[in-house]
């Protein structure tokens, strides 16, 4: 589903206009521009990919209804559409990971502290190391830049040496159907004429 779908669905749901959400939607599918195929969801379509929208959008958004809408409950609502009404964890997505990616991550050790905890972050949410896939990579360099500013970027691109998040996700294994499966009652809705 596109972001112009979920931002449809969010106006079904929330109220206001479909432009309300449409930043949202389109910073959640991001990661399409990395990896054009819907492992592409395993970036940032879970609840750690909720707390980075949260962080970037901040905790509320006011619709041109007037409505006070939580950011969570939009990234919610486009990990349920995408993902058969699931709203996955970390562990989730990773749970199913070829050992051999832990060749190609070496987790890094930069000076400022605020870049080593967001780089860190999701192995410390998860417990595992294969999640740092999503910050020890360029898809990471440009979670970085949307959230702690070019600086900060340019800081990481200097401890990554090859870090294609595209050829890292090779080693996700999806074996859940909810992970490539859209929630049918969702594009139904879209069908019924949930397009203005």
């Amino acid at each position: 589903m596109n972001y112009w779908k979920h931002s449809l669905l969010s106006k079904k749901k929330f109220g206001g206009s479909a432009d309300d959400y449409l930043h949202i939607h389109k910073f959640i599918d991001t990661s399409k521009l990395f990896y054009f195929d819907f492992k592409h969801r395993i970036l940032l379509h879970h609840t750690y990919g909720i707390d980075i929208c949260i962080q970037k959008f901040g905790e509320l958004v006011v619709n041109s209804d007037n409505q006070t809408i939580l950011v969570r409950d939009i990234a919610a609502e486009h990990c349920k559409e995408d993902l058969m009404g699931v709203v996955p964890t970390l562990n989730n997505w990773f749970r199913y990971v070829d050992g051999r990616v832990l060749d190609h991550i070496r987790p890094i050790n930069p000076s400022d502290s605020q870049l080593k905890e967001f780089i860190l972050r999701p192995m410390f949410l998860s417990g595992l190391k294969s999640t740092l896939i999503i910050t020890h990579s360029n898809f990471g360099i440009f979670l970085v830049k949307e959230l702690l500013g070019l600086e900060y970027a340019l800081e990481l691109v200097n401890y990554l040496e090859e870090a294609n998040v595209n050829e890292l996700l090779q080693y996700v294994k999806l074996k859940e159907r909810w992970q490539y499966t859209p929630d049918v009652n969702q594009l139904k809705q879209i069908d019924n004429g949930i397009n203005q």
